[in-house]
């Protein structure tokens, strides 16, 4: 039966270990991996440990290319399902890589929602409409996307609508008044705010 002849820490990796099979390099894996299969010096395998070790390998390999992603700004969990799918990694990898990350705060969907919810009102208001359907399509479930704009708009739709349009009402009120009032208009439905109001605003923009 194979055994486990030496366990290295990794010098150019910190936090993983060189696993080694009958005298030879077998797998690498994260200390925490190593652990929880309760590896050790002189430890008999057999067929179910030694497809464990593979598992725990590539379930380490997908956690790295997970935090690589996430490095570069916070992400859904389905965002982050979608790439590890993408990369070929079965169901059974992905639900281990996402419960790790859960565990260690790196994947919220509430906090997610909220952030984008504020970054959004900050740097680029929207509609409730269209902020709901951005984070649909990010994979947040409905009563999360509900909560995150419940509790992160801190202001009405109608702020919002007059906040979005004011940079760009100089540029419009140098057209014509008809084209610039459906520029107005067709601006602020795109942007997801509801028809009536992207309609008033845009009269009331123009009638003085």
């Amino acid at each position: 039966m194979p055994k486990i002849t030496a366990l290295e820490k990794q010098r150019r990796r910190p936090g993983r270990v060189s696993v080694f099979v009958d005298g030879s390099f077998a797998v690498g894996l994260s200390a925490a991996s190593a652990r929880e299969l309760g590896l050790a010096v002189g430890r008999d395998l057999d067929e179910g440990e030694l497809r464990a070790l593979a598992s725990a390998h590539e379930a380490d390999r997908a956690y790295e290319r997970a935090t690589r992603y996430l490095r570069a700004r916070p992400r859904s969990r389905r965002e982050v399902e979608r790439r590890l799918a993408r990369h070929g990694y079965g169901d059974d990898v992905i639900r281990h890589v996402l419960e790790r990350l859960a565990e260690r705060g790196f994947v919220d969907d509430r906090e997610f929602a909220g952030a984008w919810v504020r970054d959004r009102a900050r740097l680029k208001p929207k509609g409730r409409r269209a902020l709901a359907a951005e984070l649909r399509a990010k994979g947040v479930a409905r009563e999360e996307v509900e909560a995150a704009l419940e509790d992160n708009l801190g202001e009405t739709e109608e702020e919002l609508a007059r906040r979005a349009l004011a940079p760009r009402l100089a540029a419009m009120r140098a057209q014509a008044e008809g084209k610039g009032r459906a520029a107005a208009l067709s601006f602020l439905t795109r942007r997801g705010f509801d028809a009536a109001l992207a309609r008033r605003l845009a009269e009331e923009a123009f009638s003085s």
